[in-house]
């Protein structure tokens, strides 16, 4: 199910900037230091990191590469083409870990696109098979049709898809008519397993869905047959169409 992979695939994209392979990475700038013995070094000044037709652009880098870690620090810009669709992503500060285990950080209102993603939120981060993500404030795709939004994020990746995660405080999912009837589900908190094939939604639970309003303490929603089950006193409301009243 491709649902929840699109957002690991954005930590892949970026984590590739940095990432320790045989495959080149170009960083250039105007002024550079280095300091062989400590492995410390510092750029300035229209700093670009290129790697496999991704560019990354800041005001700053430092970091230590036998410490295994980088920073491009302010206005960080990474653009270009990765897996054929178009990128173009800001923030304020990316940090890659370039040792086991592997990972990295994107701070600032990291904002942008790629492909027919978009992404809006305060923090990105992953590290092996884990990853975070704190307000996030919106993540779409209109090509599988959806949208979702919560505070804060936790969950783990695999082959940059997202196998499972729990999503606390004002979590709200949109499903547009591409996923078919459009749906809506907003809750305290989410727990997504791929396994299982579904999210289970509790605390202070609605959902709308062809013009049904549902409360309830929790439910599951299963994004393949776009299907709710609620549990916890479910509460079911609709309208009754008012024309079908007049004789």
């Amino acid at each position: 199910m491709k649902l929840f992979r699109c957002i690991g695939a954005l930590l892949a994209l970026l984590l590739c900037l940095g990432a320790a392979s045989a495959r080149e990475v170009k960083l250039t700038a105007d002024t550079m230091q280095y300091d062989s013995a400590s492995g410390y070094f510092t750029a300035t000044e229209n700093v670009k990191i290129v790697r496999e037709g991704v560019t990354a652009t800041a005001k700053k880098a430092e970091g230590n590469m036998n410490g295994g870690e980088v920073n491009l620090i302010g206005d960080v810009h990474i653009f270009g083409v990765w897996e054929d669709e178009k990128v173009d992503i800001k923030g304020q500060i990316l940090t890659g870990y370039l040792q086991d285990p592997r990972g990295l950080s994107f701070k600032g209102t990291v904002q942008g696109v790629w492909g027919s993603k978009q992404v809006d939120a305060e923090d990105l981060s992953t590290r092996g098979d884990t990853f975070s993500v704190a307000k996030l404030r919106r993540f779409a795709d209109s090509a599988e049709g959806f949208s979702f939004s919560c505070n804060s994020i936790k969950g783990k990746l695999k082959d940059g898809e997202i196998v499972e995660f729990t999503a606390v405080g004002a979590f709200r999912f949109v499903s547009s008519q591409k996923r078919g009837t459009p749906t809506e589900i907003r809750g305290d908190r989410a727990v997504y397993s791929k396994a299982r094939g579904s999210l289970v939604v509790n605390g202070n639970v609605s959902a709308v869905q062809d013009g049904r309003s549902l409360r309830s303490d929790s439910l599951v929603y299963f994004p393949v047959k776009n299907r709710i089950e609620a549990t916890g006193k479910p509460q079911l409301i609709f309208k009754i169409d008012e024309g079908s009243k007049k004789q």
